[in-house]
């Protein structure tokens, strides 16, 4: 069998993803004085690169935040539309594109549980890595308010350690039971064949 699918198939993988994180926009519980509130879509966004890979895990990312930046109301809070550029949140946005594609890049070859695991941890930093900056830019310089490194932390990273990790887990728990059955059903295209499938004349 080739290791190509339908792209029908891929297309419409993403954009399920897509409307998966809108929906864990929805799921949220805003914390008192912080001006990111606690959400399920992270653990959709290392779900989207594990399962769908470094190439339509972050185009579900892509679609979502395009679908946002068009007026959609699929952000946490309900909302949406250009001005949402200029939310404190904006750039743990753009952080999920990147996480989406770490994750699916390292988990291709992922097989136990702590292999996803781990893959979910080096995605999750990666959404950190663009969030962070991201956050206190817009901070800084669009709500005018003075932050320091540790004050960034507190804001928006501490309050979501533990259910950062609690995600991490759970999404590597269920990778590594999903993946053989989504691999049997044919949908999971980049996700390298045996060798004899690969050397398959069929």
């Amino acid at each position: 069998m080739s290791n190509k699918t339908f792209p029908l198939k891929n297309l419409l993988l993403t954009a399920f993803f897509a409307v998966l994180t809108s929906i864990g926009a929805m799921l949220s519980v805003p914390l008192p004085f912080m001006p990111v509130p606690i959400t399920v879509q992270s653990f959709i966004v290392l779900m989207s690169g594990l399962l769908l890979g470094p190439k339509y895990g972050p185009l579900s990312q892509m679609l979502y935040v395009v679908m946002g930046l068009i007026g959609l109301p699929v952000f946490a809070g309900g909302t949406g539309g250009p001005q949402t550029v200029f939310s404190p949140s904006f750039g743990f946005l753009i952080g999920f594109i990147v996480a989406s594609w770490i994750g699916g890049l390292l988990a291709s070859k992922a097989q136990t549980f702590l292999q996803y695991a781990l893959v979910s941890l080096a995605a999750t930093v990666g959404l950190y890595a663009v969030g962070l900056p991201g956050f206190y830019l817009i901070m800084r310089f669009a709500a005018g308010k003075e932050l320091d490194f540790v004050r960034v932390v507190q804001l928006a990273f501490l309050p979501f350690l533990v259910p950062d990790l609690i995600k991490i887990v759970v999404s590597g728990w269920l990778a590594s039971r999903a993946v053989p059955t989504l691999e049997g059903a044919g949908l999971l295209s980049h996700r390298p064949l045996p060798a004899a499938e690969e050397n398959s004349p069929v």
